[in-house]
Formats: structure tokens, sequence, C-alpha cells
């Protein structure tokens, strides 16, 4: 019984330091897909057009906020994408932790629609490695 009250405090233990290790790789761990967030996102643009501003972060794998550049897929005429730095402000809760930063994102303008149709055009984002996620722009009718 002895040994137990000794044993089972060492292997929590050694079972812990396994567990932190940051090196860590599990097998099968998606260390490759891409994930992109734009905010605010835009939701379904109006027929009258506009021009908005976004942050952008695009994750891939486990490695977060990727440097990437912006293209829109097939080059449509009613609507420019480029690259741009916003400055937010983060109000903390308790005095002294505000902070102003800078973030990637995108300045987008969309054309008036008179088609009568509705239209979307997809962004692409792509990373280092050439690889590329898309986050998709709806125009109303």
């Amino acid at each position: 019984m002895n040994i137990l009250k000794w044993f089972l405090p060492v292997l929590f233990v050694l079972g812990m330091a396994a567990a932190c290790d940051k090196d860590l790789n599990m097998d099968g761990a998606d260390t490759t897909s891409l994930r992109v967030s734009v905010t605010p996102a835009p939701g379904t643009i109006s027929a009258a057009g506009t021009s908005f501003t976004a942050a952008v972060i695009v994750n891939q794998g486990q490695k977060f906020e990727v440097p990437w550049t912006v293209s829109v897929d097939n080059n449509p005429s009613w609507i420019t994408v480029e690259t741009t730095t916003l400055d937010r402000t983060f109000t903390g809760t308790y005095g002294g932790d505000d902070a102003s930063y800078t973030v990637a994102g995108i300045k987008v303008t969309v054309s008036p629609n008179n088609t009568g149709a509705k239209r979307m055009a997809n962004l692409r984002f792509t990373v280092a490695d050439n690889s590329s996620v898309i986050y998709t722009i709806n125009q109303a009718q």
C-alpha cells in the first residue's frame, strides 16, 4: 500500500510533464488546413453597394496569424479588395489594462448591383506555401 502512495503521484507528475510538452505533435494532428476570420463579417452587401474594412486573421494548422495575401477570383469588375492595417483599441475591465494595437485587414469596395440578380465573389487568402482559403462575399439584387 505504501508503494502505491508514492507511485501514483510520480505517475501523475510524469503524465503532466508529457502533456505540457510544447513540441508534442500527436499523430494525425492537422498542421496544414487554413482557417480565415473576417471581423466584422460584412453579411450580405446591399444592392446599393458599399465600402468596408475588416480585420483578417488566417490560421494554418497549429500556426496562428500567418502572413497572407488577398485576391478576388476571376477579377470581377464590380468588386475590389486591397490590404490595409487597422488600428484597434481594447478597453479593459481594470484600470491600466487598456491597449492599442494594429491588425492586418482588408478594404473592400463593392459597386452598385443593377443586374437584377444576386452576385457573389470569392476573396482568396493565400499563405507562403501557396495554399489558400476562400471567403465569399454576397451582394443582393
